[in-house]
C-alpha cells in the first residue's frame, strides 16, 4: 500500500560521489564535422533521423530566443555548431548537444511560430512568409555538426561523458536524467523504468508515494535489476573492474535494445520480489539509520528477483538476524559499489533467504 504522507527521497551517503569518482576508460572516437543545411536538418527531423533526448526541460527556449537564432542565419551571422552521435548499429544521428537550436529549426520550418524582436524585415513573419529572397538564403544557410564515432571500447559510452560535460552550466544534470537523456527510445528502457517506478509495493519500500522529481527513485530500480541480472549470471558475467556509475551506464544501454517478451518477464519478477518484501518486511525495511541505505536495498531486493517463487516464505527473521551481523553491517554501510562489498552482501542475502 502507498505511504498516506509524502516524504522526501533520502538516501544515505555510502559510496564516492560524482566528483570523487575518475574515470579509468581511454576512448578511442573519430570525430569528423558535417555542414548541414538548415533545409536539410529540416528534412532529416521530418524523416525521423535525427534522435533528440527527451530529457526534463524538453523545449524551453523562449519566442524572441529562438526569433533571435532564426535571424542570426538570415543575418549571415555564426552561430555555435551541434555535436551528434552516429551509433555503429543506427544510420540515425543522436543529439548529444543541440536540441533547443535543432527544435527551433524544425518549428519555424513547420510554421510553429513567428519570429519576433528582431529586424524590421522579417518581424511577424514565418516561414512560408519570407520573400522569395530570404527564403533560400535560410535554406542554404548551414549549420556545422560534429559527428561523434565511437571506435573503442564496444559500447557507447563516451555519448554519456560527452553530454555530461556539455551539459554543465546552470543545474546540472545527475547521472538518471544523463542516462534518459541519450536513451535510444523513449519506449525502451525510459518507459520501462518509469513503469516499474510506480509499483506501489516498490514505493512502499523505499518510503516515498511520489516519484523523485530528478529520477533517484528511477535510478534505484535501474541498479537493484543490473546487480540482479549480475548475481543471476554469477561467474560469467559478475560484477566488478568498474564503478557502479558505468556499470548501470551499460544497464541502460542492455534495456534500451531489449524485446518486449524480456522485458515483460522481468517486470513480472520484479513485481514478484516487491510484493514478497513489502508484505513480508513492511514499509522502508532498508532504512536501517534513517535514511534508504542502498546496499541493504540492492541485495535483498535483487536476490529476491532471483530466487523468485523459491523465496522462503518467511524472511522476516533472517532480515533481522543479518541486521545484527557485523558482516553484513560493514559491507551495506562502507563503500557499498566497492566490488569486495557487493560480493560480501550478496553472499549473505542469498544464503539467508535461500536457506
Amino acid at each position: 500500500m502507498v505511504m498516506a504522507e509524502e516524504e522526501e527521497l533520502l538516501v544515505e551517503e555510502t559510496e564516492p560521489s560524482d566528483d570523487e569518482e575518475v574515470q579509468d576508460v581511454r576512448y578511442d572516437i573519430m570525430p569528423y564535422p558535417a555542414d548541414y543545411t538548415l533545409k536539410g536538418l529540416y528534412d532529416k527531423w521530418q524523416a525521423g533521423q535525427l534522435l533528440i533526448p527527451d530529457y526534463q526541460r524538453n523545449y524551453v527556449w523562449t519566442q524572441k530566443q529562438a526569433s533571435q537564432f532564426i535571424e542570426s542565419f538570415l543575418l549571415g551571422l555564426p552561430v555555435p555548431q551541434v555535436f551528434l552521435y552516429r551509433d555503429r548499429s543506427d544510420p540515425r544521428l543522436t543529439v548529444i548537444d543541440g536540441h533547443q537550436r535543432l527544435s527551433t529549426i524544425a518549428r519555424f520550418y513547420s510554421g510553429e511560430f513567428r519570429l519576433r524582436d528582431v529586424n524590421s524585415l522579417w518581424a511577424g513573419r514565418a516561414y512560408d512568409d519570407l520573400s522569395d529572397y530570404d527564403r533560400p538564403i535560410l535554406d542554404d544557410s548551414t549549420l556545422r555538426a560534429i559527428i561523434i564515432r565511437q571506435i573503442q571500447p564496444d559500447n557507447n559510452s563516451s555519448m554519456y561523458q560527452i553530454f555530461r560535460r556539455l551539459n554543465t552550466g546552470g543545474t546540472q544534470l545527475n547521472d538518471m536524467e544523463i542516462r534518459r537523456a541519450i536513451s535510444f527510445s523513449r519506449e525502451g528502457a525510459v518507459g520501462f523504468l518509469d513503469r516499474l517506478n510506480e509499483n506501489d509495493d516498490w514505493r512502499s519500500i523505499i518510503g516515498t508515494s511520489e516519484p523523485a522529481k530528478r529520477f533517484r527513485d528511477v535510478e534505484l530500480v535501474l541498479r537493484v535489476l543490473a546487480l540482479s541480472e549480475k548475481w543471476m549470471n554469477y561467474g560469467e558475467r559478475e560484477y566488478g573492474g568498474q564503478s557502479m556509475k558505468a556499470f548501470m551506464d551499460k544497464y541502460m544501454e542492455v534495456l534500451d535494445k531489449e524485446d518486449s517478451p524480456t522485458l515483460d518477464q522481468l517486470e513480472e519478477r520484479f513485481n514478484e520480489a516487491c510484493r514478497a518484501i513489502a508484505s513480508q518486511l513492511g514499509e522502508k525495511p532498508f532504512h536501517l539509520r534513517g535514511r534508504l541505505n542502498l546496499g541493504a536495498l540492492d541485495s535483498v531486493m535483487a536476490c529476491a528477483i532471483e530466487l523468485g517463487e523459491s523465496l522462503k516464505e518467511q524472511i522476516k527473521e533472517e532480515y533481522a538476524t543479518l541486521r545484527e551481523n557485523d558482516e553484513f553491517l560493514a559491507a551495506v554501510t562502507h563503500d557499498t559499489s566497492h566490488t569486495t562489498e557487493v560480493k560480501q552482501r550478496f553472499n549473505l542475502v542469498h544464503s539467508a533467504f535461500s536457506g
